[in-house]
């Protein structure tokens, strides 16, 4: 043994690696480096085989890609035509919503009066409405018989047109006239 070597094996250290050594253990450690020495190492007919099988798995994946594209082109114009009726129904929805911004609001129906024109609105929609549509505070109370349809149809025109708010609604089952019974409870709102 040199010198060298048993001064470094009593330090407990090896010896530091030549250039060329350090040179060609970087160049083995590189991931492409390692894959072309493995390339080389095969055989020409294996090489071939190889190149071929990465060529079909690669036409195979632009196969695959371009077959989705089409797909997807056919997909999104048989929607185009939905998403465009569908955007001018929001145009004509925002329309009308400010069209209905510009209105000034119904002036409200003086407290007195309230029941008077809630059994008109009722009277106008074939609605039997008790006699005794009657205020209790800020609040009316309302028993009437009525079809389900021409009930709804009464509490949102109710709603829109004078401002009364349904807080209560006790709906009993519907006769042989086809009628149910009901009895309500409007807020008055916006007072």
């Amino acid at each position: 043994m040199n010198a060298t070597s048993s001064a470094s094996t009593e330090s407990g250290r090896s010896p530091a690696p030549s250039a060329a050594h350090s040179a060609t253990r970087s160049a083995t450690t590189s991931p492409t480096a390692r894959l072309r020495a493995w390339y080389g190492a095969r055989a020409p007919r294996e090489r071939r085989l190889l190149a071929l099988a990465a060529a079909v798995v690669l036409g195979g994946s632009l196969i695959a890609l371009a077959e989705h594209l089409v797909a997807e082109r056919e997909r999104l114009a048989r929607s185009l035509p939905a998403a465009r009726l569908a955007y001018l129904g929001m145009e004509q929805d925002s329309l009308g919503l400010a069209a209905l911004r510009e209105r000034p609001a119904p002036a409200a129906t003086p407290p007195a009066a309230l029941p008077d024109s809630i059994r008109a609105a009722a009277s106008a929609r074939a609605i039997e409405v008790e006699v005794e549509a009657r205020m209790v505070g800020d609040r009316v109370e309302v028993d009437g018989r009525s079809t389900l349809p021409a009930l709804i149809d009464w509490l949102a025109a109710l709603h829109a047109e004078q401002r009364l708010r349904p807080s209560r609604l006790e709906l009993q089952p519907v006769g042989s006239d086809g009628r149910a019974r009901f009895d309500t409870v409007f807020e008055v709102s916006g007072r």
